[in-house]
């Protein structure tokens, strides 16, 4: 069966990629040669075909495969999704075997050197995508997926599984950026037997507490099991509308989801806003008969259009915590688009996702110091808006709640508060009853001290981008991911003082940040190059830990 699974896997790569996969470097070489390479090539390009959902013309322009690859055979970012998929594959005639260590190595060095933008350690393919990727990098949310793909049958060996183990808990510390994801032929031939690469996602549903409403549209809704919620992952992305964010991973929202469905799952139905669906067709079937107490529905076409992160957030819980997420419930109602208007779907996903929610905050606004500075800035002509829905009027002469709270927390004596500004703010609004909020927002808080710290802090941004563009591969990366923590170094060597004097001179400390953010830059690259050279830096500084050495080491050099 291995034989053929192969044979049928290479008829569809031929069918899908034929003429599409560049073969020009081996132009000179023999017809067996040529054809192992496509077969390669075009198992990558299937791998982000079937994972990204994009058409095959696309997927061909990914190949990256060829001399000097440094183990890397396909590259694409999703803009949309802001995911980098780098793809590794391997073309197993036999059927048998998996990935040697040598080659899972060369993919892992790869990596590195790429998420450190050494790209001179690549092909031209590479190279000639070096902004695209940069630029990728530069986003302070981009996650990466590793696919490994291979027509053998064998899983990865433990040495293998190893390797990629220890380098995704030091890629993931403190948080999940990079994902590995396994295609090999078991789920190669399923995929390509099953006839669903880009048909519509049909599937059944159980429905408790149903209910249903037939006008002026049809749309059944009711509690679905997490449990069966968290097995409609394998159909993303296309489970999701086109024009939505999928899963965003490990957010402060989709973090507290997951931790609610692990300590609370039986609350959890309480708490979410659930899962809105649309469907070409939805019918009961006979089983249950009229009772509304569960109810199983044949849902055609389905693509959810809200919940998106709820889907992602239970599908992650469950692969931690399976028996919680069994407990757990969830609200999701499936809208029939059978005799609707051709925009109805259209309107329905924005609808549903432009309602205004309460936010972490907007509970600022309860705070009784926030208008004290408010009031206080607008007799010395500053404008500060700490309330959602109200904008700025001139940024020249005020700035708003998340620009004081940045440079608040950069210039606080605790390192935790930088790293916290660069890993969630939100975290900071949490509870304005205590700490961190009551750290940076009390009374001691002078509104001439507040203005002067946000007016620095704009200084040192400025000048990070200049840093930034004088500089490449990496450490072009440093200003952009480590903004927070660099500010909070130049404020520390800036000595501060008798800054709720509005007699002090201001000017004076805006003409010493050129010279202190470019030291902070330079130290801060030879720190890290002596502790850790070869991390992500949009993981670094979100790690306190790693924050503190890298700052230590600072100080020594200063």
């Amino acid at each position: 069966m291995s034989i053929i699974h192969v044979r049928q896997i290479e008829a569809k790569l031929k069918s899908l990629f034929s003429d599409l996969i560049d073969l020009s470097d081996y132009a000179n070489k023999s017809q067996a040669e040529k054809e192992s390479a496509f077969l390669t090539r075009a198992l990558a390009a299937f791998a982000i075909l079937v994972t990204a959902d994009i058409a095959p013309e696309q997927a061909a322009l990914c190949i990256t495969d060829g001399y000097g690859d440094n183990g890397i055979d396909a590259i694409y970012f999703d803009e949309h999704e802001k995911i980098l998929f780098l793809v590794q594959s391997k073309w197993r005639h036999n059927g048998t075997g998996s990935i040697e260590r040598g080659d899972a190595l060369k993919f892992i060095k790869g990596v590195k050197d790429l998420i450190n933008a050494e790209f001179e350690r690549f092909n031209e393919k590479v190279k000639k995508r070096s902004i695209e990727i940069q630029d990728a990098l530069l986003f302070a949310n981009t996650r990466i997926a590793l696919l490994l793909t291979y027509t053998g049958q064998a899983p990865l060996g433990e040495d293998i599984s190893r390797d990629f183990n220890d380098f995704l808990r030091d890629m993931n510390d403190p948080s999940e950026v990079v994902e590995l994801r396994v295609l090999r032929q078991g789920q190669l031939h399923s995929i390509i037997a099953s006839g669903t690469l880009g048909a519509p996602i049909n599937f059944d549903v159980v429905l408790r507490d149903w209910g249903q409403t037939r006008e002026p549209f049809l749309a059944y809704y009711g509690q679905v099991s997490a449990a069966e919620v968290a097995a409609w992952d394998k159909y993303h992305p296309r489970l999701f509308a086109p024009n939505i964010r999928s899963f965003l991973g490990t957010t402060e929202i989709n973090q507290s989801i997951i931790e609610t469905l692990s300590s609370e799952p039986e609350k959890f139905w309480y708490f979410n806003n659930g899962i809105t669906a649309l469907c070409g067709t939805i019918r009961k079937k006979p089983i249950g008969g009229s009772s509304h107490d569960s109810g199983v529905f044949e849902c055609t076409d389905v693509s959810i259009v809200n919940g998106a992160q709820t889907v992602g957030a239970i599908a992650t819980a469950n692969a931690k915590s399976p028996d919680g997420v069994a407990k757990a419930t969830v609200m999701v109602r499936f809208i029939s688009l059978e005799n609707c208007s051709e925009d109805f779907a259209i309107r329905v996903t924005r609808a549903t996702n432009t309602q205004n929610r309460i936010e972490k905050r907007d509970f600022v606004s309860l705070d009784p110091e926030q208008e004290r500075l408010r009031t206080e800035l607008q007799l010395e002509g500053v404008d500060y808006v700490y309330k959602a829905g109200y904008s700025l009027r001139d940024i020249k002469k005020g700035f708003d709640l998340t620009e004081a709270t940045v440079a608040l927390a950069c210039a606080y004596s605790e390192l935790n508060y930088a790293v916290q500004a660069k890993s969630g703010i939100g975290v900071l609004w949490e509870d304005v009853s205590k700490a961190p909020y009551k750290a940076l927002f009390n009374s001691g808080v002078s509104s001439v001290r507040l203005w002067t710290l946000v007016q620095i802090h704009r200084a040192i941004e400025e000048q990070l981008k200049i840093e930034k563009n004088k500089r490449q591969g990496r450490e072009a990366m440093l200003p952009v991911h480590g903004n927070r923590f660099l500010a909070r170094q130049v404020f520390r060597y800036l000595s501060l003082k008798s800054l709720d004097d509005p007699k002090t001179d201001v000017q004076d400390i805006l003409d010493r940040v050129k010279e202190v953010s470019a030291r902070v830059v330079e130290l801060t690259i030879s720190a890290i190059n002596e502790k850790y050279p070869e991390s992500y830096l949009a993981n670094l500084f979100r790690n306190i830990k790693k924050c503190h050495d890298i700052e230590n080491v600072v100080d020594s050099l200063w």
